[in-house]
């Protein structure tokens, strides 16, 4: 599954797959961990559409277990079995609360708590190449472990809402499946209604 230490996130994807291509002793099972400050089973008031990538589907019983609007899973996949995995998570804005009153705040707490689990990550530039800054308020970033699974590559998409924020990651093996024209397309399809 995912795994992740964010104080009020969602989740930052890291999952414990084994490289593609390669035959590999790994038996960890995926594992989600969800932040101290992350409260499930949060509700929008707007709604938030994407185009999954083709040959995926949802995986309701992971996204009801873990208290996630979504989880994204490879047809025949589940989360506890996949390679690549996407998750979008819910969280309330809360004017009393720093890390949560913006987008901002937000964003740089949940990378602060990434960097504090995972001291050695590395993080890069990344953006949907679809989605306008000017049209919706946003926060994307790669992040990527020197060390094997720690974390594995995944795009993050914070955006924000007009009551919270819904964190979209997409988690995968390597640095180079994350640049697949269908997860662009994916990232591109997103919008909040």
């Amino acid at each position: 599954m995912i795994k992740t230490r964010l104080s009020t996130i969602v989740i930052l994807a890291v999952l414990c797959v084994r490289p593609l291509g390669l035959l590999s002793v790994v038996t960890d099972e995926n594992k989600v961990i969800l932040g101290p400050g992350y409260q499930e089973g949060q509700k929008s008031r707007q709604v938030l559409s994407f185009v999954p990538p083709a040959d995926w589907m949802k995986d309701e019983q992971a996204a009801k277990k873990l208290g996630l609007h979504a989880v994204i899973v490879p047809d025949g996949k589940s989360i506890e079995n996949a390679d690549r995995v996407v998750t979008i998570a819910f969280q309330k804005k809360d004017l009393s609360k720093q890390g949560l009153a913006n987008l901002k705040n937000f964003a740089r707490l949940d990378i602060q708590n990434t960097m504090t689990q995972f001291p050695d990550c590395q993080a890069a530039r990344w953006q949907p190449s679809g989605l306008d800054p000017v049209k919706m308020n946003f926060f994307s970033i790669e992040l990527y472990g020197r060390e094997k699974d720690k974390p594995s590559p995944h795009h993050l998409l914070i955006l924000e809402a007009t009551d919270g924020y819904f964190s979209i990651t997409l988690t995968a093996a390597t640095v180079e499946e994350l640049r697949r024209p269908a997860y662009e397309d994916f990232f591109n399809s997103i919008s909040l209604k």
